[in-house]
């Protein structure tokens, strides 16, 4: 895929503020949604779940920066200095509210236990990726990456209905949805020059002045929002209990599989390929840095964001620069909650009419860089098996009740496929083309064979 603007390119201003803009509307609504279930089932009141928001924000801005621009001391490097946008992470949210509503642990030792996993993720996560890269072919990422698009294509589509397929309004909001996905395709199919990259951003101001015309938006929430707030590091202290760090610690497999899903899409788009070693290691501490600031300012651990892939290949802009000026953005609304809220009314319908294209561009890019291996017998039994277990397990997880909650998060969804792929190219025998690929590989990567 031909990207206008490569990793390192420097975009002029007047065309990296709307590029930047069109990440920062696709991925706002989904850290807002994550900040505000942990401060929900933490039971928060409005004043200090409009904190938990502000940091989050904070957060956001600060990892995506590391991760953008990165951080070098001598040769060691912290962040991929990759076109990565970070959010809060999902995955993580019932542990965190699991533990804020223990009154032996509360939100204090919620944070703390953030922190203390994220500091053995920083130092044990990379070390990983070093002695398992070998075992991450195209077939392995590339299924990483589809299982990546086919768990979150369900949220789509869950927005399209806003969550409320009985509505009587059902049919005007889902018409809204498809209306804003067939027009982010025509306008990147269709549209010229510069028009073309801003599919997503034109789309969803489109989408959402319609709303606004159709009287599905209501700005009464504007009003009770400050204009000037700092959010506030330690707001409940920080404590640390074992038992809890623990379980981040397994819960952080899951988000390690998803940054390497994300990381491939992200790359294999930009320059054709996969993501080398050094890269997937710097992202990984790039990530674990960003959550032990988050811990530290009262967010969620963080988590490559999987709409910025899509957002990535549909734009043709793959400048880290672009991203680290979305995430300087993400900094000022933070600081503005007044200006925040605009972008927290997006309505669902919209939102999810074009993460619909999105995360179908991001099932592609899977599919893509699968094709860039060998598909044997072998490997079709890698792809087949893990996306059954993993996106098999997710849809299933109501008939899977009898499964601790922990290793049930580990087990399905995006993790659960990367884990099943792994293992089975571990473990399944190879035959002679495998072996002969298998060696063009580990060379391709720079291994000895």
């Amino acid at each position: 895929m031909k990207m206008t603007y490569g990793i390192n390119d420097k975009v002029p201003v007047g065309k990296a503020i709307p590029l930047a803009i069109q990440h920062v509307f696709t991925i706002f609504t989904g850290t807002i949604i994550g900040s505000t279930l942990l401060a929900e089932g933490a039971g928060l009141d409005i004043n200090d779940t409009a904190l938990i928001i502000q940091c989050g924000m904070l957060v956001c801005c600060i990892a995506s920066m590391i991760q953008s621009f990165g951080i070098r001391i001598g040769k060691f490097e912290i962040g991929s200095r990759l076109p990565i946008i970070t959010a809060g992470s999902y995955t993580l949210i019932t542990p965190l509210v699991m533990f804020a509503t223990d009154e032996n642990i509360g939100l204090a030792g919620a944070f703390g236990a953030a922190i203390g996993g994220s500091v053995v993720l920083f130092i044990f996560g990379p070390i990983i990726i070093k002695y398992l890269h070998r075992y991450f072919t195209p077939v392995v990422t590339g299924m990483v990456v589809l299982s990546v698009g086919l768990s979150l294509v369900t949220t789509a589509v869950e927005k399209m209905v806003d969550y409320a397929p009985d509505s009587p309004d059902v049919w005007k909001v889902f018409g809204i949805a498809i209306f804003c996905a067939v027009l982010a395709i025509a306008i990147d199919m269709f549209a010229k020059g510069f028009l073309q990259s801003l599919s997503i951003l034109l789309s969803m101001i489109i989408g959402y002045i319609l709303c606004i015309a159709l009287g599905l938006v209501d700005f009464s929430s504007m009003s009770s929002a400050a204009w000037v707030s700092v959010p506030t590091p330690m707001k409940w202290g920080l404590s640390f209990n074992v038992g809890a760090i623990v379980t981040v610690l397994i819960v952080h497999i899951a988000t390690l599989m998803e940054n390497i899903g994300d990381t491939t899409s992200i790359v294999s788009n930009a320059e054709d390929r996969i993501p080398t070693q050094k890269e997937l290691m710097s992202t990984i501490r790039g990530d674990a840095l960003g959550s032990i600031i988050a811990g530290f300012f009262n967010g969620l651990p963080v988590c490559s964001a999987t709409q910025n892939a899509g957002v990535l290949a549909m734009s043709g802009c793959a400048s880290r620069w672009v991203t680290g000026l979305g995430a300087i953005i993400f900094g000022v609304l933070a600081f503005f909650p007044k200006l925040a809220q605009i972008l927290a009314l997006i309505p669902n319908p919209v939102l999810g009419g074009v993460l619909l294209v999105a995360f179908g561009v991001i099932i592609s890019s899977g599919i893509r860089v699968i094709s860039m291996g060998k598909l044997t017998k072998r490997s079709l039994t890698i792809i087949g098996f893990a996306i059954a277990v993993g996106i098999g397990g997710q849809y299933a997880q109501d008939y899977l009740t009898f499964i601790p909650t922990t290793v049930l998060a580990v087990c399905t969804g995006i993790s659960g496929s990367a884990i099943t792929a792994l293992i089975l190219n571990i473990i399944l025998p190879k035959s002679e083309e495998d072996k002969e690929y298998d060696k063009e590989f580990q060379k391709s990567i720079g291994m000895d064979v």
